[in-house]
């Protein structure tokens, strides 16, 4: 099977869980919405001293042919359910030796977009699995990465994207990717800026100079966006509290969360430490995480 050439593809990591099995999903919605082709790449993490030659034996299945023919199965099961969602997209299967971070960091170079998904499980349990390669996958990419822990909700009325906006030029690859998202699906956008509860003996005055910066910078980073979609809807929200929760919160009945990555103070500068940890294990829909340009070294001096 061929691929479009000049166009780039939706990387997405497979494994044998139902959070892998939604990331698929999302990932073949999103490319058939978009134009483009999919790439399943399935990592084969082998142990330590493990053959990885199937044919040393050819007269008997070893747990090494056994292991490869699993992952064979996975990408297989994948490329036919892409198939019977839409047919006549283009999607390619990778069987990828090696460590799943380095394996979906060489295979997502030319990659529009990276899909992982991240199962329910202790915080611990998920630093072992496809949740804890997410926040490595995102330090790097320079595309958007989007993490799959639960369906996206489609029942709600309207559907929304939530986006989260510091108020910085930083934030606008995320306001973009959102806007454009929901022109595609015919959604309202919902801007997030959160602001810390201030303390001390002046904190009700203070509250409100910290709502009012807050919708200042909400009306100053939409205003250009508004004007390049004028059909879709938009709404401002400016919330008090710890950005996961109050994220969280905002986008519990959404299609989909849209942060930044790098960057200065906001969420955009805690999103590859605590924050970004938080959402990906807490956000109750897809999180799509967009990285902002910014000059590598710059951001990791602030990281």
């Amino acid at each position: 099977m061929t691929t479009h050439e000049g166009t780039a593809p939706i990387v997405v990591g497979v494994e044998h869980t139902d959070a892998g099995r939604l990331a698929v999903l999302w990932a073949a919605d999103e490319a058939a919405r978009r134009g483009l082709w999919v790439r399943l790449v399935h990592a084969l993490d082998w142990p330590v001293g493990a053959d990885r030659d199937p044919w040393t034996n050819p007269h008997r299945q070893t747990w090494d042919g056994r292991f490869r023919d699993a992952g064979l199965r996975a990408l297989d099961a994948a490329r036919d359910f892409v198939a019977t969602r839409h047919p006549g997209l283009i999607t390619v299967t990778v069987l990828a030796d090696g460590a799943p971070v380095a394996a979906l960091r060489e295979h997502a170079r030319d990659a529009a977009m990276i899909v992982l998904g991240s199962r329910r499980l202790s915080t611990t349990t998920e630093l072992l699995t496809t949740g804890g390669i997410a926040v490595p996958i995102t330090a790097h990419a320079k595309c958007p990465v989007v993490v799959v822990r639960e369906p996206e909700h489609t029942s709600s009325e309207p559907p929304t994207i939530v986006v989260a906006v510091d108020g910085a030029q930083r934030s606008e690859p995320a306001v973009a990717y959102a806007f454009d998202e929901a022109a595609r699906r015919g959604a309202t956008v919902v801007a997030v800026n959160v602001r810390q509860p201030p303390g001390g003996l002046l904190a009700g005055l203070r509250m409100e100079e910290e709502m009012q910066e807050g919708r200042l910078r909400l009306a100053e980073t939409l205003a250009g966006w508004t004007e390049k979609y004028p059909a879709v809807p938009v709404r401002r929200e400016v919330t008090v509290g710890h950005p996961v929760k109050a994220l969280r919160d905002a986008a519990e009945h959404a299609l989909c969360l849209v942060v930044g990555t790098r960057g200065r103070g906001g969420f955009t500068g805690l999103l590859l430490g605590s924050v970004s940890q938080g959402l990906i294990h807490h956000v109750r829909c897809p999180l799509v995480i967009v990285p902002t340009g910014q000059d590598d070294a710059e951001s990791a001096a602030h990281e």
